[in-house]
């Protein structure tokens, strides 16, 4: 048997105890899994739009995109549920005719009592704005003032005007501003706050260009705070290609859709905007019309999920809560089925009221001839999917390098480099057991990957092994249905 050395040359003359180290055979295959958060920053953030960067802390994230800024709010919101995967944010910069959302209020005061102003941001109470005796109308606007502009992490601020009038506006310029709900209500008596004109946020930025800036790197988890039509399509076509055989980067992202649920046939409705979608590799978020933002919804839901599923892409998801999420409204199960078969994922409440996840379908629905179509039914199919090939590329590009292709399947010898169709399949066979079910329990059902196993050498070359093959993916125990017939 001839040893392959590749360091230790066969004239080697000079007498001595030589021995090559080859790591090839140890170590497991794996990645580190990586998060991108795609939103936008405010003009004061120190980071170039369009260029991903880590990030590590929230600090940091303020500085880089902006305090109140979309990019930085859902970068705290992940590194505080998640510490685990990779934080990398792709800042966005807004566009220059951008305008943002605002909100005008009027103080009048008859004879200010001791008392404050309430303050609601998004569905979350901060700390009243104080209201002392005798105060003038500008004086307490200028305290509302104070209070909103003292919480930096906001994704508003406030600014006053004359004669007890003052603004709230969106941090960044866009349309995104726009899901921003702001009350605000005296408790002092002699005091009024009245609320004026709604002023929404126009221009919404286009993140299309800036996917060739993110190159080949791999993104598992993606969460978009742009939930408009234009944007998503825009995501889905990248995903799609990153997914694809010549790229094999891919990744799952979460965006969450807001308002009414409406129907199909309804334009602006979420079961309508869903239909449009039909992506096997975007999850959507029904934050509906719940107060906190939609990319606070899209950040929490993934940082929960991607934890679990990071380890396992197979892992049942059900029943995690999503923390820091609350509602007082649970849809029943016959809309939920709804959502279910429109793509859109769904959740329960516990009896507090946290948001527990249900299902994590994704938004594939229908094939390309518009037939239903549950290939894709659940995030965990294209996660196991992107596993299972991502591990079998990996385990063969270290176990093969530098071998030779034979088209026959004669002896080569013992420890000949030289790959045929039958090793290989005897390689796919061995992951698939040992592995796919026995490790990791991904796939099932041996016997019958093994007789789909198509192995062989392209015809005509001596460079292109090529192969077939069917995992049986493990599947997630969600409905257990049985029949009672009493007596």
């Amino acid at each position: 048997m001839a040893i392959p050395f590749t360091q230790i040359p066969d004239v080697l003359l000079v007498p001595g105890q030589y021995q090559e180290v080859d790591n090839s055979l140890a170590g497991s295959t794996s990645e580190i899994k990586k998060a991108l958060i795609i939103a936008c920053k405010s003009a004061a953030g120190t980071a170039p739009a369009g260029t991903p960067v880590r990030v590590l802390s929230d600090l940091k994230a303020a500085a880089l995109f902006g305090y109140g800024s979309p990019a930085a709010i859902l970068t705290r919101i992940f590194l505080a549920l998640n510490k685990i995967e990779e934080c990398w944010v792709l800042p966005v910069a807004a566009p220059g005719a951008a305008t943002p959302w605002q909100k005008i209020y009027t103080v009048s005061v008859t004879t200010a009592q001791q008392g404050g102003a309430a303050i609601t941001v998004n569905g979350a109470k901060i700390d009243a704005a104080a209201v002392v005796p005798g105060a003038s109308a500008e004086e307490v606007a200028a305290a509302i003032v104070a209070r909103i502009n003292s919480e930096v992490w906001l994704p508003i601020e406030a600014e006053a005007g004359e004669d007890g009038e003052f603004t709230v506006k969106a941090v960044v310029p866009g349309t995104s501003g726009n899901a921003n709900s702001v009350t605000i209500v005296s408790e002092a008596v002699g005091v009024t706050i009245t609320e004026g004109a709604v002023t929404q946020g126009a221009q919404t930025a286009n993140i299309t260009p800036l996917f060739p800036g993110l190159g080949s790197v791999r993104y598992n988890y993606v969460i978009s705070d742009f939930d408009d039509p234009d944007n998503i399509a825009a995501l889905a076509t990248e995903l799609t290609s990153r997914f694809g055989a010549m790229r094999q980067i891919g990744g799952r992202a979460f965006v969450a859709l807001s308002g009414e649920l409406g129907s199909v046939s309804e334009p602006g409705t979420v079961l309508a905007r869903a239909a449009a979608i039909n992506n096997p590799h975007i999850v959507l978020v029904p934050r509906l019309t719940n107060p906190q933002l939609p990319g606070e919804w899209a950040a929490r839901w993934c940082a929960i999920a991607c934890r679990i599923l990071a380890d396992d892409p197979a892992a049942n998801t059900y029943d995690l809560t999503v923390t820091g999420l609350a509602s007082k409204v649970e849809l029943d199960a016959d809309t939920r089925q709804i959502m279910l078969t429109a793509g859109i994922a769904t959740c329960r409440l516990d009896t507090t009221g946290n948001v527990l996840i249900e299902r994590l379908v994704t938004s594939y629905t229908e094939n390309s001839d518009g037939g239903r179509d549950t290939s894709y039914l659940d995030i965990q199919v294209p996660e196991t999917v992107d596993a299972v090939r991502t591990y079998i590329n990996a385990e063969a590009k270290k176990r093969y390098k530098t071998w030779k292709l034979a088209s026959t399947e004669e002896n080569f010898g013992s420890g000949a480099k030289v790959m045929t169709a039958g090793i290989f399949r005897s390689f796919l066979c061995e992951l698939y057991q040992a592995v796919f079910i026995k490790e990791k329990r991904w796939c099932q059902d041996f016997d019958g990957y093994k007789s789909s196993l198509i192995v062989e050498v392209k015809s005509g070359s001596k460079t292109w092994l090529e192969y077939s093959h069917q995992p049986n993916l493990i599947g997630q125990f969600y409905i257990g249905a049985g029949l009672l017939q009493f007596k």
